[in-house]
């Protein structure tokens, strides 16, 4: 069973355009703001696992010069200037 919040704080510009977007989406406020929090917090989750993998590759020694990227991404670039 889902745990209830039992409330947010939000400066009044900000649930004002909450309640303009629920209605533009014929959408409750509340399952605006629950979709916009799961969003958040999934995002984090994926940012902070992929922060860690990356210090555990540096920690392992994984690690590609700067170099090597710098001329990968200009070579991307030029490609896409074609």
């Amino acid at each position: 069973m889902p745990l209830k919040a039992t409330s947010v704080r939000l400066d009044d510009e900000t649930l004002t355009r909450v309640g303009q977007m629920a209605e533009a989406m014929d959408r409750p406020r509340a399952w605006l703001m629950a979709e916009a929090i799961k969003q958040y917090v999934a995002r984090e989750e994926w940012f902070i696992q992929e922060v860690e993998k990356g210090v555990k590759a540096a920690d392992d020694g994984r690690l590609v010069d700067h170099a090597d990227i710098k001329a990968k991404w200009e070579a991307r670039r030029a490609a896409q200037l074609d």
